[in-house]
């Protein structure tokens, strides 16, 4: 049996249990803590810029108001995605992102937030930015809650790992994930039963559960084998893997 490499930690918008969720502060921070990569939510603006924000709407994480959908970028720009912390800080674009972690060794985790707002054309954006920055295409992941956003993104590109994120049980992951042309699967951490994680990690499947925020979830998954974690912090579940 090939032995198998060690559960990798991501880095949850960053590391938002001690600064502002998908912010590059927060990424500045997973950086410093030397986590394995950074996950991510990219939305796009009225006028096609990918941005990077959890929610549809600006309400709960800046002191903007309205939906992302509806604003150009530069309307965008005016929000504040740090006031809760005490800072001040802008939504910040996928491009400077990816330029922030490309001369890093990090792998970075993009989710496409397509399952309210289809944002039609976002696939070729991604695309288009990632070729721009020359950001590694080995390192990237792409998942989304709206699986004809990683269909739709198989048939432009074959470079890049697609996830597809699930919050259910599957009826035949393995082959469901084979004819959607994804590699992996992000479950919910409540999602899965063991014997299901093993099957998937026994098929060869990348299974990357979300967000794991407690002790007996860190070691439950890494006993099951699963390729990575994504955490809120990532200082924190090292510091509970440790022996």
């Amino acid at each position: 049996m090939a032995q198998r490499e060690p559960m990798k930690l991501y880095a949850h918008r960053g590391v938002m249990a001690h600064y502002p969720e998908n912010t590059m502060s927060a990424f500045k921070a997973a950086i410093k803590v030397g986590a394995d990569g950074i996950e991510t939510d990219v939305h796009m603006t009225r006028d096609g810029e990918l941005v990077l924000i959890h929610d549809e709407s600006l309400e709960r994480t800046t002191d903007g108001r309205g939906r992302v959908v509806d604003k150009t970028f530069a309307e965008l720009r005016t929000a504040n995605a740090a006031f809760q912390f005490g800072g001040e800080e802008p939504i910040p674009t996928l491009e400077a992102f990816l330029k922030l972690v490309k001369p890093t060794p990090l792998l970075v985790n993009l989710e496409l937030k397509t399952d309210v707002e289809h944002y039609r054309g976002i696939e070729r954006r991604l695309i288009e930015i990632v070729e721009r920055t020359g950001f590694p295409a080995e390192r990237l992941i792409v998942s989304s809650f709206n699986h004809e956003t990683l269909r739709r993104l198989r048939e432009l590109t074959t470079e890049y790992e697609l996830a597809a994120l699930s919050s259910k049980r599957m009826t035949d992951p393995v082959s469901y994930l084979k004819q959607l042309g994804a590699n992996a699967l992000h479950p919910s951490v409540r999602a899965l039963t063991d014997a299901e994680i093993e099957a998937l990690v026994e098929a060869g499947i990348r299974v990357r559960p979300y967000t794991v925020k407690t002790e007996e979830q860190l070691h439950r998954f890494s006993r099951l084998g699963v390729d990575a974690l994504f955490v809120n912090d990532v200082e924190w579940a090292r510091a509970h893997l440790t022996p």
